[in-house]
């Protein structure tokens, strides 16, 4: 009789516990065109996910998280936020993004002889390796380094970082700017979706910017972030080569919050005109 009330009590709490999980399903628009890799999330709760290069989602949540906002953030569009209970209650899965406008300030490089200087770490042997490890395999996962211009007006000609793999051949990133807030990433600055496939078996890779016109004046973080592959679903894909000292910001969720390590720093720097 205790073993048969054992059992019981074990299946009540799995179905229980089934009961309690949200499944959303959804695809992001602007208009009817999809928009692609999406940062989908809850913010300050840990919990998110990232569209597909079509734009669908799946995210589950916990029922504890009817009372919570989903957030849904792409480069070029405005953030949309939408409470969970009006999308369960209104069964909604399209989410429709508008265009950001934007205002820019003109920047202008002064000097009359403009020198191209490298900022970031060089070394061109990293010493140690990190990874900066999703949460889910349908999230996404980034790095990001401090880059000091010495606030001068500058203009981004690429970027370099060091990537290792014996697992996966290549990936994609998207290169992001923020601003430096009391020392952390802060909100993006450069508002252009630069989506890149990146060699992983090479070590040294460098990024050509000119294309993407980005000029600014004062110090930021560049931000490298891994967009989830659906054929990738190994964890510890590929590492980034990092140096002694220093310290390293990463985030692995969605519109997650950004940790600060101590003691090295992303084998990474960006090549620019001032």
């Amino acid at each position: 009789m205790n073993r048969l009330l054992l059992a019981a009590a074990f299946v009540l709490s799995a179905l229980t516990a089934f009961s309690q999980t949200i499944v959303l399903k959804g695809n992001v628009l602007h208009g009817k065109e999809p928009i692609p890799y999406v940062n989908i999330g809850i913010k300050k709760k840990g919990i998110g996910t990232a569209a597909t290069a079509d734009g669908t989602f799946t995210l589950s949540l916990q029922n504890s998280s009817l009372t919570d906002t989903l957030t849904f953030s792409a480069v070029g569009f405005n953030v949309l936020s939408v409470p969970v209970k009006t999308i369960v209650d209104g069964k909604l899965s399209e989410f429709a993004l508008t265009e950001k406008t934007t205002s820019l300030g003109e920047v202008v490089v002064k000097s009359k002889a403009p020198r191209i200087k490298k900022f970031g770490t060089t070394s061109r042997s990293p010493f140690i390796y990190g990874t900066s490890q999703a949460q889910n395999a349908d999230d996404i996962s980034e790095l990001a380094k401090f880059i000091n211009l010495n606030n001068k007006p500058s203009d981004i000609l690429s970027a370099t970082l060091y990537l290792v793999s014996n697992k996966i051949d290549s990936a994609n990133m998207r290169i992001n700017f923020y601003e430096n807030v009391d020392g952390m990433p802060g909100e993006r600055i450069v508002e252009k979706s630069i989506i890149k496939r990146l060699p992983m078996n090479q070590g040294w890779v460098t990024i050509n910017l000119e294309e993407c016109n980005i000029t600014v004046d004062k110090d930021f973080f560049i931000g490298f972030e891994y967009l989830p592959d659906p054929s990738h679903k190994e964890k510890y894909l590929f590492s980034f080569g990092a140096a002694f000292g220093g310290s390293y910001y990463t985030r692995k969720v969605s519109l997650g919050e950004w940790d600060k390590g101590i003691g090295a720093r992303l084998a990474s720097y960006v090549t620019a005109r001032q």
